[in-house]
């Protein structure tokens, strides 16, 4: 399990990439926790409103996410990197003063122009990385996701508790744009980048049924994660134990963290569909917790699988994706990361204040395991069939494990 470990760390570049890449995950994290507190605190809406506006910024940065991959393999990082920058710092300097019918027009404006941080780190592992670490490779970045986690919205939910929204609001635009500028200097290798000449990648050419079905396992773990953040935290701000929330972030990232370091040393890991089929009916219990600790206790199981379900859902994407359109392909998957935070999020908020935690647990975690279901018999039913894609790709997709 360590060798493996040592062997990728070992691979020139990497461990810088996964240093600025945490770096740039830590304020990506916490923006809908800092949007939720804005609307609730700010402008005294409750968490279902607080939801919506962070599902108009989740929808942005969906749609926005393969225009932005396209652009990073067509131009390159730092032309596609240099406006967003200035378009973030924008957002997050001035939005905090506007009402709330316009802040939820302009989060979408927002998300559409976010830095695509987890594209840059995706895509950079799927050029610099050789195929046999290529397993590990997403599982670090995985657990780097997982610190991420727990650091960045621990941090902004401390701001707007301890201070107030407002702090966390503009704290959250200085990290963003501290994290633009680091990509801009260590312009990580996206080898994969096209010429500005190059003739634009063909949907067709990667976006195939199997792929739909990756997309879709992600989207249900998507849903399942930020399900159980807006869930957990309004759980814990209903009760009056909202100073706990950190420990119970951290709990879950360690967790997380932990399931993530066992898969990236596996020979041969368990079905993607089967993992995150498993996350989302592990959710469900944690309603039951009417106790912070309780919480952190029961939230344990599910997050042992969140590291390993995004991991695996990363690496199908990228095996299936032919490599001169991974840049929009692994756009497409940060997009439906983004569709599951548009599900999740109001469908865990809104049945949060209508019916409590309880019925909010039960409500994403069950969406994420029919979700995850599904997608496992549509691939299922196509690889019995064998017309997806040509024979030769089949026989190398499935021998890496692509899906499995």
């Amino acid at each position: 399990m360590f060798s493996a470990y040592r062997r990728l760390l070992s691979e020139p570049g990497i461990r810088p990439l996964m240093a600025v890449g945490l770096l740039a995950k830590m304020p990506g994290l916490g923006i809908s926790s800092v949007l939720i507190l804005h609307v609730v605190g700010n402008m005294d809406r409750g968490f279902g409103a607080g939801s919506l506006v962070a599902a108009f910024w989740t929808a942005g940065a969906g749609l926005g996410a393969p225009l932005q991959g396209r652009g990073l393999d067509r131009y390159g990082l730092r032309k596609v990197f240099g406006g967003l920058v200035i378009t973030q710092s924008l957002f997050w300097g001035l939005a905090h003063f506007l009402p709330f019918p316009a802040l939820v027009a302009t989060a979408f404006l927002g998300g559409l122009t976010t830095l695509p941080a987890f594209t840059v780190i995706r895509l950079a592992l799927a050029n610099m990385v050789t195929e046999e670490n290529r397993h590990t490779a997403y599982a670090v970045e995985a657990i780097t996701t997982d610190v991420a986690y727990m650091a960045g919205p621990s941090f902004g939910i401390l701001l707007a508790s301890l201070a107030s929204p407002t702090v966390a609001f503009l704290a959250m635009g200085t990290l963003l744009f501290a994290a633009g500028v680091a990509y801009l200097l260590l312009d990580p290798p996206l080898k994969a980048a096209r010429p500005a000449d190059g003739p634009k990648p063909r949907l067709r050419s990667w976006l195939t049924a199997r792929m739909v079905c990756a997309l879709s396992i992600t989207a249900a773990t998507s849903i399942a994660v930020i399900g159980f953040e807006i869930a957990a935290i309004g759980t814990l701000q209903k009760s009056g134990q909202l100073q706990w929330s950190w420990l119970l972030l951290v709990a879950a990232g360690l967790a997380s963290a932990a399931g993530g370091f066992l898969y990236g040393g596996m020979r041969r890991p368990p079905s993607v569909f089967a993992i995150g089929a498993l996350l989302g009916v592990f959710c469900i219990p944690i309603g039951l917790a009417t106790e912070w600790y309780w919480l952190c206790v029961l939230a344990v199981p599910a997050n042992l699988l969140v590291a390993p379900a995004l991991s695996a859902s990363a690496g199908a994407v990228s095996r299936l994706a032919p490599d001169d359109s991974k840049g929009v392909a692994m756009g497409t998957y940060a997009g439906a990361i983004l569709v599951g935070n548009v599900i999740g999020s109001p469908l865990a908020g809104t049945v949060l204040d209508h019916g409590g935690p309880a019925a909010s647990f039960a409500a994403f975690g069950t969406t994420a395991a029919l979700t995850a279901a599904l997608a496992y018999l549509c691939d299922l039913r196509l690889r019995s069939k064998g017309s997806d894609i040509p024979a030769a790709r089949s026989e190398q997709l499935e021998s890496s494990g692509a899906l499995q």
